[in-house]
């Protein structure tokens, strides 16, 4: 039986589907493997360590880093100073940085946000408005007073 060249193509994007993950894995796992034997030898205590003794550790310390999630990134980390500014945020306090990267908005500049908090409040007033109207009383103040015909 002859396959055609789409099949062709789809089975050999089927089997890279398959292989990328098992290649990734490989690879987050030789980088935390690296990562917690560079932390370990950095313990002035290892010295006295025999080579096999330091790789059962590592071994050990390896899987149940994977088995709980723990990336290489997550043992190198290192909380920012208090006071410093991210590059990113230019001359911004770190309390607005913080802020807009917690919105999800990048850089120094702030018409985004400003204008997002501003169409919200316009959004309250003008549901507020509406509700005013429709119920024809106001929450603070009360019934709204009508016109009397004499």
């Amino acid at each position: 039986m002859k396959l055609s060249v789409r099949s062709t193509w789809a089975v050999a994007l089927l089997v890279l589907a398959l292989a990328l993950p098992v290649v990734m894995h490989a690879q987050t796992q030789d980088d935390l493997r690296a990562t917690v034997r560079a932390a370990i030898l950095t313990d002035p205590r290892t010295a006295a360590l025999s080579e096999t003794d330091i790789e059962v550790m590592v071994a050990a310390l390896t899987e149940e880093a994977a088995a709980q999630g723990i990336t290489s990134e997550d043992i190198t980390w290192r909380p920012q100073e208090e006071g410093e500014t991210d590059a990113a945020c230019g001359n911004l306090p770190s309390f607005f940085c913080t802020l807009n990267q917690a919105f999800g908005f990048d850089g120094s500049d702030t018409a985004i946000p400003i204008g997002l908090a501003v169409s919200s409040a316009l959004l309250l007033f003008l549901i507020g408005s509406i509700l005013l109207h429709q119920h024809g009383r106001h929450p603070i103040a009360g019934q709204i007073s009508t016109p009397a015909l004499h």
